[in-house]
């Protein structure tokens, strides 16, 4: 896996709501209390935002182009 897969991945939503289900499986496997739960799910929401934002505003500062006009409109044109 490459670098700029990696942080994709990490980058995604979709993998921080695999690592809050699976940390709330286990946490009703050990009979947490729900309180614990919430607390422990609220951390990993916190911290997947944050990196979501960070790898974002990375990726952002990194384009040394103006990337707003990538688009080629040609290729939308009716033939």
């Amino acid at each position: 896996m490459s670098k700029k897969e990696f942080i994709r991945k990490i980058a995604s939503r979709k993998f921080w709501a695999c690592i809050s289900t699976v940390v709330i499986a286990i946490i009703a496997f050990i009979n947490a209390d729900p309180e614990t739960t919430e607390r422990i799910v609220a951390l990993i929401s916190a911290i997947g935002g944050l990196c979501i934002y960070m790898l974002a505003e990375g990726m952002a500062d990194s384009k040394p182009t103006d990337i707003t006009n990538i688009i080629d409109t040609k290729e939308f044109k009716d033939e």
